[in-house]
């Protein structure tokens, strides 16, 4: 089962990802993670750790709030 707030979070950080012109290989590297990682957090199929969190957020230079109610649009 997945949860709404796991799916939320996957959704913004994929958004925030996207807005800053990363892909899922560039966020990997800067955040030094893996990028089947992030797809797995992106898809709400992993919950990201306290550390993972604090790497995209600094990768991605935004705050949690971001993350967490992120109400933007992506670019295309």
């Amino acid at each position: 089962m997945k949860y709404p707030k796991l799916i939320e979070f996957g959704k913004n950080l994929r958004i925030a990802r996207v807005v800053k012109g990363y892909s899922m290989e560039k966020l990997a590297m800067i955040a030094n993670l893996n990028p089947t990682h992030i797809g797995k957090i992106e898809r709400a199929e992993m919950a990201p750790t306290l550390l993972t969190i604090l790497a995209l957020l600094e990768a991605l230079d935004v705050d949690f709030n971001t993350l967490i109610s992120y109400k933007g649009k992506e670019k295309k």
